[in-house]
């Protein structure tokens, strides 16, 4: 997967107080870790917002071994800005 402009679709979103939303979108991607991201977020209704981003490795336990999957920290938005059916396109600043 190409890292730039793809879009990708959100699974999965939580809060982590005073820092934002966590998205989770089960792909993998070559993004940099630690590298400030544009995100644009492409709400069901077709709206869009940007934030900054940061990628992150999230550890998973499953019956098996334990997944690691990538996420992406959304600063200073609020989880529900971000409405089910959502997709994210991310790209290096």
């Amino acid at each position: 997967m190409t890292p730039e402009k793809s879009q990708l679709r959100i699974q999965e979103t939580f809060q982590i107080t005073g820092r934002g939303t966590v998205v989770v979108t089960g792909e993998t991607t070559e993004l940099p870790v630690g590298r400030a991201l544009r995100a644009t977020v492409t709400l069901p209704d077709g709206n869009q917002f940007t934030a900054r981003a940061y990628k992150e490795w999230l550890l998973r336990r499953a019956s098996s071994p334990v997944d690691e999957v990538e996420a992406y920290l959304l600063q200073d938005v609020e989880k529900d800005r971000v409405a089910a059916g959502s997709t994210i396109a991310l790209e290096v600043i």
